[in-house]
């Protein structure tokens, strides 16, 4: 496969890249951001901005491309303005837009997020306690800051919208694109330990409620996604058929297999063969930390 990885500077893109570069099934990575970067003998680095719909640096190797891991976004961060989601929003849009070129089949792997189902953090969760694609959606998680709460309403925003941008245009192509929507879940910069997970979802705990702390400390656990299991749920997104799909775009959830969390994986290995081997909560135990 031809793969485009797009935020290819970023901490995802560049594990992605990684791997790629060692996987015999991938014969070439073009890799996107705005910044420049260093690239490996597989890769070939385009610096655009895909908010730029008429930008032809990006747009010729996307329509070449036989996949399309979508990272980028204006700011990476729940602290994204609706400015920057706004932003975010016509990246995803101009990318399907132009993927496969109007006429070749393409996967296109949207990298969703967890806060487009947020707001059950602090909500119960509907039916057996599980969130799955057809949950009603409850986008932002509302965090603890020295400043005080915080609401990612606008990145939750976003990403809900983005997977539905997805299923939107695989239907309109008649699936010549097929889209995968992969809701991951926490995966740090850098070694991305269990270990250093935070209450606050990146930040400082803050929180001095010690109900709230327990309640949020167990959420942002059980979103972990190891660096391992990342790159076996991006490689299962790239290369699954669709003889098990409900139709040509699906939703997953993106975790690692924490014990007892809410995130279903049951439709990411029945759909795609999503086979993640790590566990927060085994991983915090060997620790001593649980």
């Amino acid at each position: 496969m031809r793969i485009i990885v797009t935020g290819a500077a970023g901490n995802l893109g560049s594990k992605l890249r990684a791997h790629l570069e060692a996987a015999d099934w991938c014969e070439a990575i073009t890799g996107i951001d705005v910044v420049p970067f260093t690239t490996g003998p597989k890769t070939t680095a385009v610096v655009a901005d895909l908010s730029d719909a008429a930008d032809s640096r990006w747009r010729e190797p996307v329509a070449a491309a036989d996949g399309i891991v979508h990272y980028a976004s204006a700011n990476p961060a729940p602290t994204s303005t609706w400015d920057e989601s706004a932003k975010s929003f016509d990246m995803t849009a101009n990318l399907l837009e132009n993927a496969g070129g109007g006429t070749r089949p393409c996967r296109f792997v949207f990298a969703s997020s967890n806060h487009a189902m947020g707001g059950y953090k602090d909500a119960p969760i509907p039916g057996d306690g599980k969130l799955r694609m057809q949950t009603p959606q409850m986008s932002g998680t509302r965090y603890f800051t020295p400043d005080g709460y915080r609401w990612g309403s606008a990145y939750g925003a976003t990403k809900m919208l983005g997977e539905r941008e997805c299923i939107a245009r695989a239907n309109a192509t008649d699936g010549r694109i097929t889209a995968v929507a992969t809701r991951i879940g926490w995966c740090q910069a850098g070694a991305n330990q269990a270990v250093t997970l935070t209450g606050g979802g990146g930040g400082d705990v803050g929180e001095t409620d010690r109900t709230a702390q327990a309640v949020n400390l167990k959420w942002f656990r059980n979103m972990w996604l190891s660096d391992p299991d990342h790159l076996r749920l991006m490689e299962a997104a790239l290369r699954a058929g669709t003889d098990t799909w409900p139709g040509p775009a699906v939703v997953v959830n993106g975790m690692s297999n924490n014990t007892g969390m809410a995130w279903d994986l049951e439709e990411a290995a029945r759909w795609i063969g999503y086979e993640p081997h790590d566990d927060v909560w085994a991983d915090l135990k060997a620790a001593g930390k649980v």
